[in-house]
């Protein structure tokens, strides 16, 4: 989640022309990578004498690795934005140019399908969300390579906050009890599950009970705009969200008392399959970490962004997702609902 900032962004900067690709671009659908996951093939080897075929997840053995043939990336597609293609080929034809060896895309159009394909052998690396990544680190074998900070802060994640009108006289979440509470909307990560959380975490759980009223306002600016102007008595936000929200004059930061915050939420990784080449990782991994200073207008190019990039791709870690699997256990909540 990228705060805007105050001041107008330049116009959009005009992408490269596509070359003929060196990666093959499947745009394949979840019913394609079932095909995928069904088809076999003689066992091959590669580079250092490994196997070029993944196996099935469940069938890793500890200290075996394979190397592919080719390099498979999967991605899920936007319902409201350009093809993930389009945004990615640069990417893929890149680290396909760098690690001298072939390369595809595939394009699902959920992340269950990026999860089957990974699990089944037939995706090497993929774009997860926090929560789809800690569902395929469990049942496809996945792990986190790097992910991208925030473009404005520079920050790897962010975090929920709840929040009061400074001069209400509220200042813990036990001077709450009987008050009213606003979330933003109930797939909200930063505005609904991680405010439950916080509060789940000092022992109310029914949250319902707790407060004399609770409400969803529709979005991060008007649970803002409701402390601010005394309609609730606290909401729960993201914190990079109300700074762009006071950028833009919609509240005054001296109004707004902070009185808890979550553990950091993670960003969205690329990840691979834990039994890909140790060395092929590293490489993969170097190349994400040098995209900033060496092809700025590709990292640009896969984030969608207006403005070239200000921070490059940083290494995450496994354990950095502990806090997704907290939330799951606490709030009893299915990450597969929330992708």
């Amino acid at each position: 989640m990228h705060p805007t900032p105050a001041h107008p962004r330049p116009a959009r900067s005009a992408r490269p022309a596509r070359s003929a690709p060196r990666a093959l671009l499947a745009l394949a659908t979840a019913a394609a990578l079932g095909l995928l996951a069904a088809c076999g093939g003689a066992a091959a080897t590669g580079p250092g004498g490994l196997p070029t075929e993944a196996p099935n997840a469940a069938d890793v053995v500890e200290g075996q690795f394979y190397r592919p043939s080719v390099l498979r990336f999967a991605s899920i597609s936007g319902a409201d934005e350009e093809s993930s293609a389009d945004r990615y080929a640069p990417l893929v034809e890149y680290l396909g140019e760098q690690l001298d060896m072939e390369t595809e895309f595939i394009e699902t159009t959920d992340y269950s399908s990026v999860i089957e394909g990974m699990r089944a052998g037939r995706v090497d690396l993929a774009v997860f969300g926090p929560f789809s990544y800690v569902i395929a680190s469990s049942e496809a074998n996945a792990t986190p390579l790097v992910a991208q900070p925030n473009q404005d802060t520079g920050r790897l994640g962010y975090q929920s906050l709840i929040i009061t009108r400074a001069d209400s006289g509220l200042a813990t979440l036990a001077d709450l009890r009987g008050r009213s509470m606003a979330f933003a909307d109930p797939a909200s990560t930063s505005g609904n599950l991680f405010p439950r959380l916080i509060l789940a975490n000092e022992g109310i759980t029914d949250v319902e009970g707790y407060f004399s009223e609770t409400s969803f306002s529709g979005g991060h600016d008007a649970s803002l705009v409701a402390v601010a102007n005394g309609q609730v008595d606290a909401a729960g936000v993201c914190d990079t969200c109300i700074e762009r929200f006071y950028a833009q004059g919609l509240a005054d930061p001296a109004d707004i008392r902070v009185i808890a915050e979550s553990e950091t939420i993670p960003p969205s990784p690329v990840a691979a399959r834990a039994d890909l080449d140790p060395e092929l990782r590293r490489q993969i991994t170097d190349l994400y970490l040098a995209l900033q200073a060496q092809a700025p207008e590709i990292m640009q190019r896969a984030s969608d962004a207006e403005e070239p990039p200000a921070y490059p791709y940083a290494a995450v870690a496994d354990a950095d997702y502990d806090v997704v699997r907290d939330l799951a256990e606490t709030l009893n909540v299915d990450l597969a609902e929330l992708g």
